[in-house]
C-alpha cells in the first residue's frame, strides 16, 4: 500500500506545478514589468540548468536515502516559491527558477525510488502515483488558468504563499514515513556503473521516444488548434480535461487488465497503440472542424490508454532492471528521457508544424515505431525478473 503521506507529497508538487506552469511568466510580466520575452529566457536558462541535478541527487539518494531527497526537494522548491515573492530584477528571478528547477529535479529524480522501495506489486504502485499525478496537474493547471484570467499580482502573491506551505507541510508529512536505508557497501561508482550498462541506457534512449509521444497531446494539439485545421479551439480545454478525469478513473483498471502480459510486451501495445493515434491524427485535417472536433474526442482516449500502459509499466520495468546498491542513480538516469522531451518537443513540433501541419504526427508516429521496435529487442538484454517479475506469471492480475 502507499502510504498516504507519499500521495499527499505528490499531490502537492503536482498541483504546484501544474498551477504555476501556466501563470508564472505572466506573473513576474505583471510584478517586475519585464517583457515576456526576457522571462522566458530566463526559465529556459533555469531548466538548462536544472539538467545537471537528477544524476547528483540519485548519487545522494543512494549514498543517503531517497526519502532525505524528496524532502530537500519539497523545501527547496518552498524557498524557490519564497524568492517569487520577492525577486523582482532578472538576477533575482533566475536565482528563483533555478531554485523552483532543481527543487522539482530532486523530487523527481528521488520519489521513484522512493516507491520502489515499499512492498507491493510495483505497476499498481506506479499506477497509483500516476492516478495522483494526474489529478494534481490537472487541477492546478486548472487553477493556473483562472488565476491568470484575473491577471491580479495580489491575487498570484496569495496563491504563491499557499503553496509554500504546502510544500513546507508535505516536507513535514514525509518525515513521518519510515524509510529505512541500507547501505550496499559497494565501493564502485554508481554512476559509472551506469554508463557501463549498455541495455539499461538503451532504455532510457527507448523511453525518451515514448516520452515525446507522452508529450505531444498537451505540447501540440494546443498548436494543431490554434494555427491549423484539425479542430475547434474551444475543445482545447475540455478534451485535456478528458485526458486528466479519465486516468484518475481508469489508471488502476488498465494496470489490472494489463497484468497478463510482460513489462516489454506492454511496452510494445502502447508503443503501437501511439503509433496509431499519431497517424490519425496527421489526417484529421482533411476533415471539416464540426468531425474533426469529434473525431479527437476519440482520438484522445486512444492516447489516454497508451499512456495509462506506459507510464506505471515503464517505471516499474527501470527499477526492477537497476541494481539495488545503485537504485537511487539508475532511476535518476531515466528521468531524463521525461526531461529531454520536455526540452525538444516544443521546438521540434513547432518547427515540423510551420513545414505542414500533418508532418509532427508523423515524425511521432514513426518515432513510436522505433521506440516500440527498440522495447520489443531490450527484452532480451534486460533481466528478466523485470521483464517477467517473478511470482506474477502470465495470466497474473494485480489485486
Amino acid at each position: 500500500m502507499v502510504r498516504p503521506a507519499l500521495l499527499l507529497a505528490l499531490l502537492i508538487d503536482t498541483l504546484g506545478t501544474g498551477m504555476f506552469g501556466p501563470m508564472v511568466l505572466l506573473y513576474f510580466h505583471l510584478v517586475a514589468d519585464l517583457p515576456l520575452a526576457q522571462v522566458g529566457a530566463l526559465a529556459s536558462a533555469a531548466a538548462g540548468v536544472g539538467l545537471a541535478v537528477p544524476l547528483f541527487a540519485g548519487q545522494l539518494a543512494d549514498q543517503l536515502s531517497p526519502r532525505t531527497l524528496v524532502i530537500s526537494g519539497q523545501l527547496i522548491q518552498a524557498l524557490g516559491y519564497c524568492g517569487f515573492l520577492v525577486a523582482r530584477e532578472p538576477v533575482a528571478v533566475f536565482g528563483s527558477f533555478v531554485l523552483t528547477t532543481a527543487g522539482l529535479r530532486v523530487f523527481w529524480s528521488t520519489y521513484f525510488t522512493m516507491i520502489s522501495a515499499l512492498p507491493g506489486v510495483r505497476e499498481r504502485l506506479f499506477a497509483v502515483t500516476g492516478t495522483v499525478q494526474a489529478i494534481g496537474f490537472g487541477s492546478g493547471a486548472l487553477i493556473g488558468g483562472l488565476l491568470v484570467a484575473s491577471e491580479s499580482p495580489s491575487v498570484f502573491r496569495a496563491a504563491l504563499l499557499v503553496n509554500v506551505v504546502s510544500y513546507v507541510l508535505a516536507a513535514l508529512l514525509l518525515t513521518q514515513v519510515p524509510m529505512v536505508h541500507v547501505p550496499s557497501g559497494s565501493r564502485e561508482s554508481g554512476i559509472r556503473t551506469l554508463l557501463h550498462d549498455r541495455a539499461f541506457l538503451g532504455l532510457i534512449a527507448v523511453d525518451a521516444g515514448f516520452a515525446v509521444c507522452s508529450d505531444a497531446l498537451v505540447v501540440g494539439l494546443p498548436i494543431a488548434l490554434k494555427e491549423g485545421s484539425m479542430g475547434h479551439v474551444g475543445v482545447l480545454g475540455p478534451l485535456l480535461a478528458l485526458n486528466t478525469l479519465v486516468i484518475a478513473a481508469a489508471q488502476l483498471m488498465v494496470a489490472r487488465a494489463i497484468g497478463g502480459l510482460s513489462r516489454v510486451h506492454a511496452l510494445v501495445l502502447a508503443g503501437l497503440i501511439w503509433s496509431g493515434w499519431a497517424l490519425l491524427m496527421a489526417v484529421l485535417p482533411r476533415f471539416d472542424l464540426l468531425t474533426s472536433s469529434l473525431l479527437l474526442v476519440g482520438l484522445v482516449l486512444v492516447y489516454t490508454v497508451a499512456e495509462m500502459i506506459h507510464v506505471p509499466v515503464a517505471n516499474a520495468l527501470a527499477a526492477e532492471a537497476a541494481p539495488q546498491e545503485h537504485r537511487g542513480i539508475y532511476l535518476a538516469g531515466f528521468q531524463y528521457g521525461f526531461a529531454l522531451a520536455h526540452v525538444v518537443v516544443p521546438g521540434a513540433f513547432t518547427a515540423l508544424f510551420a513545414v505542414g501541419q500533418a508532418l509532427p504526427w508523423l515524425v511521432i508516429g514513426g518515432l513510436a515505431l522505433v521506440a516500440t521496435a527498440g522495447a520489443a529487442a531490450l527484452g532480451r538484454h534486460l533481466p528478466a525478473v523485470a521483464v517477467q517479475p517473478a511470482g506474477q506469471p502470465v495470466g497474473a492480475k494485480y489485486s
